[in-house]
């Protein structure tokens, strides 16, 4: 039988795995699917039609599952969907989708810090990192290994590519494309995801092409048919290259490419 906490209020209706523990003053609602392994340790509330997978932590004061903050939610049946091993600090929120029968989608072995929020209809891949703070407007699109920093802000619908990294305090409003670096209020991009790539075990070639993608996408100042064309014909046709091309002709928002690197500099802001 799962470990509850005397003070816990879990409804008898939830499905909860037998090794699951449930700590001091949790809250869990009768449509809330937990995994084997999970841990709620304190003051969580898990509520909404929400499943998590296994081995999930829930930290004090997590809200999973409650009312998307959007006007046009209108009530309804929704969905949030966490996979597993994912670590879900203090007062981090994720709400499910904003209208009937959609979902709130969080892959596996994610680090949530304190204070991050992850919007209605957002879909995290794996292994992302939102460091304390960071806030995720409705429907963004966050690929497998990025980095999403202290205090940055996502629009809404933007999507980023994977092992992205978006430095602190940074907002952006358009798509931030796959292993670019990008920080500032305007999404400069400074350059691809060395560290991610060596720590991941991608080849020297595949740095190379990736570099060369970034100084003819984001340093020659063509238009971006004539860059897509230019990588084609100079870069090699791998894999990442052609992940890059796809998701920039795919975006809808936009991507970023020549955001203003003077609103990094501390002495022209203040």
């Amino acid at each position: 039988m799962p470990k509850i906490h005397q003070t816990a209020i879990v409804d008898p209706k939830a499905n909860i795995a037998d090794d699951v523990e449930i700590g001091p003053y949790c809250i869990v609602g009768p449509d809330v699917t937990i995994g084997a392994g999970s841990k709620l340790i304190a003051h969580c509330y898990v509520g909404g039609y929400t499943t998590m997978g296994t081995n999930n932590a829930v930290y004090p004061f997590a809200c999973i599952g409650t009312n998307p903050q959007d006007y046009n939610f209108k009530g309804g049946i929704s969905y949030t969907k966490i996979g597993n091993s994912n670590f879900i600090r203090e007062y981090v929120t994720i709400q499910p989708g904003t209208q009937p029968d959609t979902v709130t989608t969080v892959g596996s072995n994610c680090l949530f810090m304190a204070n991050s929020h992850i919007a209605h209809n957002c879909v995290i891949g794996d292994r992302v990192i939102l460091v304390n703070c960071a806030t995720l407007g409705g429907y963004v699109n966050i690929g497998n290994n990025c980095l999403i920093s202290a205090q940055t802000a996502i629009h809404q619908f933007c999507r980023v590519g994977r092992f992205a990294v978006l430095s602190g305090c940074s907002a952006i409003s358009m798509d931030l494309p796959p292993f670019m670096i990008c920080s500032g209020r305007n999404g400069a991009i400074l350059g691809i995801n060395i560290v991610g790539f060596r720590r991941n075990g991608f080849s020297k070639e595949t740095i190379e092409a990736v570099r060369d993608v970034y100084q003819i996408f984001f340093r020659s100042k063509l238009t971006i048919p004539n860059a897509i064309e230019k990588i084609k014909s100079d870069v090699p046709d791998l894999p990442e290259v052609q992940e890059f091309i796809e998701f920039v002709k795919t975006s809808k928002r936009g991507v970023l490419r020549f955001g203003d690197v003077e609103d990094l500099d501390p002495e022209k802001n203040g």
